[in-house]
């Protein structure tokens, strides 16, 4: 028998394994939800939504996003952890089409602060291993930024200015931004930090004055739980990946895959949009984005059955019943009366022709 499993089966199969074993239950949601959820949001999402009318004249979407769900459906105060195996529909930033998005994630909202970013992230590491192959999980935390951008939280351009210098490694940028030079030197030592996460937390911790103490706190819990775990080698400390200020805050991740160009799995915590939903606690996840995993995980198998029977004018109760003893024997059958161009198979089998 052909042992072929399609790879987003297996991938997703394993997946949702892993998070059961941690306790997680599994969300479903609605394809079509109020557009009014996303309406008041839309800097969060960033993309534009797909909306129709439904038959009571209410304007509906079309799903681009779980996470926002998920925090509406929790309620407040209450410790809540999912999975999800949805489908999302967004927008293309390149090329402006829509497009049906397949992704795989978990949401973990409550709970005592610390323990949360330590399992999420222990998950998120473990969910690369399971696809299998070279990866890197890059971490940063938001507040960390935020910290040293303290005192120029009323100034959004200045924000933008600098997180734009932080996303993209820029330092040379650093030097036209209107803040002053202790400020400068911090953001330049984010820009340029080693990759090895250890060398990224002594290098933060040089800096700090008592006011990075907490969030570089953060970022030594979660790098040292992946180390003890095993991941030592696949963790980088980077602030390229940080997220919006508006909606996140702490921990931000992302995780990379030896041969695929964009991140696989993107996460962190996002406190700030929970409570613009009056939810009061924090909440945090990632999800992982099986389309980008395609073209590396995609392979065509060696054949496309076992046997192929080239039936000819033969009765179907006779193809049926050579179907059925070779799907008995474990092989996996493709029946036709002329065998199609192209097809492979291990083994061509053909039925006496039979007059009609």
């Amino acid at each position: 028998m052909t042992e072929y499993v399609e790879w987003e089966d297996r991938v997703t199969h394993a997946l949702t394994d892993l998070y059961r074993s941690y306790g997680y239950g599994r969300y479903r949601m609605e394809k079509f939800e109020p557009y009014e959820l996303y309406s008041e949001h839309k800097n969060y999402l960033k993309t534009s939504v797909i909306t129709f009318p439904d038959s009571s004249g209410r304007l509906m979407a079309l799903r681009p996003d779980v996470t926002m769900s998920v925090v509406r459906s929790a309620a407040p105060d209450e410790e809540l952890k999912v999975y999800y195996s949805e489908n999302v529909f967004r927008q293309e930033r390149d090329t402006g089409e829509y497009r049906e998005i397949r992704q795989i994630g978990l949401e973990y909202i409550g709970g005592d602060t610390g323990y949360p970013e330590a399992e999420t992230l222990l998950l998120a590491a473990r969910s690369l291993e399971c696809i299998g192959g070279p990866f890197a999980l890059c971490i940063s935390n938001m507040d960390l930024v935020s910290a040293i951008m303290n005192g120029y939280a009323g100034e959004p351009e200045v924000m933008r200015k600098v997180l734009q210098a932080i996303r993209r490694r820029r330092p040379h940028t650093l030097k036209d931004l209107p803040v002053p030079e202790d400020v400068r030197g911090r953001l330049h030592t984010l820009v340029t930090l080693p990759g090895d996460a250890g060398e990224a937390v002594t290098a933060l911790r040089r800096m700090d004055d008592g006011s990075l103490t907490a969030p570089i706190g953060e970022l030594e819990t979660v790098t040292g739980v992946l180390e003890k775990a095993g991941f030592g080698e696949q963790i980088r400390v980077d602030f390229s990946i940080l997220n919006d200020t508006d909606y996140y805050n702490g921990i931000s991740f992302a995780g990379y895959m030896d041969g695929v160009p964009k991140a696989v799995l993107s996460g962190g915590r996002y406190d700030s949009l929970l409570h613009r939903f009056g939810k009061p606690q924090g909440g945090i996840g990632f999800a992982v984005y099986l389309g980008e995993l395609e073209r590396r995980l995609r392979t065509r198998p060696e054949t496309d059955a076992d046997v192929l029977l080239v039936c000819g004018k033969a009765p179907a109760a006779q193809i049926l019943d050579a179907v059925r003893k070779l799907t008995e024997e474990g092989r996996t059958v493709r029946a036709c009366r002329q065998a199609p161009e192209g097809f492979r198979a291990a083994r061509v089998i053909r039925l006496e022709e039979v007059a009609e």
